[in-house]
């Protein structure tokens, strides 16, 4: 995989493309954009292009085993085989703002094995501290990401670390990597991906260059969609709901499947609907703020088609969405908000086949 794998963000693979070219790249990037964009891919390829060599890596074949010179009784050695063919040279890869995928630290980048590229998220810090996950990343792991930082690179000019969902970090983690921010050790460069700016310090802010990734298009998703194995009619109507990212339409199949289990006639389907949300609150959440933005759209389309009483009771909907959407922000019954936005879009004339079936 290159830059070449990154669909819906021509301009921001240009930007990108021009720092490695230029070789002036910032220590410290925020790769900021909505849940789903293709940001922790982007960074991931950016490290791989930043550290790629441009030198094809060939493996040395084995050795083929020797008699030991002491062991009387030891079978004569074969014949020497004759030599191989020398293998036809790899073409150079002339671009120097992408990864060739074929030299070591390309190899490596891919497998997730870099020592120079290190990954920093929840998961890694379950491992790192021995407990279970969750869903801060703590100073404890922050500080061992700038011990690591100090140290010279192992195979590659440039040592990268991705924090992946830096929203994540607790305000004390954040404070703890600031010094690595103003005093960058030389060839490391940091990248926080981040869905929300407003959750980073301001002294984290200003002293980041800020790469934005925008809502992918929705033929770049259907494409994602179908790259990833759904038929083309799936990956169109999820990519109608996904509303430019990747996450949102994954969840939006998790909608149609559970919506298509359910019989019409069913006046209990809006409570089995909300029944199936994910027992992790995160995740709830997640679902239960990407079915209110499903009902938002929905509704705003009906509304401009609407008249007399039935406009009037698609602006009380709107507006009482708008109100559950906030309560979705704070510590609160997420199933409740769900079951309550279920029945309000009925009586507004918006069944649950209706919010889920692509427009």
């Amino acid at each position: 995989m290159s830059f070449t794998s990154i669909l819906g963000h021509d301009k921001t693979v240009k930007r990108l493309r021009a720092m490695i070219e230029s070789g002036r790249v910032p220590p410290a990037l925020i790769f900021h954009g909505l849940p789903g964009t293709g940001k922790f891919l982007a960074a991931l390829e950016f490290a791989k292009a930043l550290n790629c060599s441009h030198a094809a890596h060939r493996e040395k074949p084995p050795a083929p085993p020797q008699p030991d010179p002491d062991d009387l009784f030891a079978a004569a050695a074969p014949p020497p085989p004759p030599p191989a063919p020398e293998p036809e040279p790899a073409p150079p890869h002339t671009d120097p703002s992408d990864s060739c995928g074929a030299c070591l630290s390309c190899l490596q980048a891919a497998s997730g094995a870099h020592p120079d590229i290190r990954v920093v998220d929840t998961e890694m810090q379950a491992a790192f501290l021995d407990e279970d996950e969750s869903a801060n990343l703590k100073i404890d792991t922050m500080r061992e990401m700038t011990r690591w930082a100090q140290q010279k690179p192992m195979l590659s000019p440039w040592k990268v670390f991705i924090v992946r969902d830096a929203e994540a970090m607790v305000t004390n983690a954040q404070n703890a990597i600031l010094k690595t921010l103003e005093e960058p050790p030389p060839g490391t460069i940091v990248i926080l991906t981040v869905s929300r700016k407003n959750s980073l310090l301001s002294t984290i802010l200003s002293r980041s260059c800020v790469i934005d990734f925008g809502a992918l298009p929705r033929e770049a998703l259907a494409t994602i969609l179908r790259n990833g194995g759904a038929d083309p009619g799936q990956a169109e109507a999820l990519a109608a709901l996904g509303s430019g990212s990747l996450e949102k339409a994954a969840e939006a199949g998790a909608f149609l499947k559970r919506a298509a289990a359910l019989r019409p006639s069913d006046p209990a389907r809006a409570f089995k609907f909300a029944a199936g949300l994910p027992r992790d609150s995160h995740k709830a959440r997640d679902e239960v703020k990407t079915l209110l933005d499903l009902l938002l759209a929905r509704g705003r389309g009906a509304w401009r088609n609407a008249e007399g009483p039935a406009k009037a009771r698609l602006t009380a909907l709107l507006r009482r969405t708008l109100d559950l959407k906030r309560m979705a922000d704070r510590n609160v019954s997420y199933m409740l908000i769900l079951e309550t936005a279920l029945l309000e879009s009925e009586r507004a004339g918006i069944k649950l086949e209706d919010l889920v079936k692509p427009g």
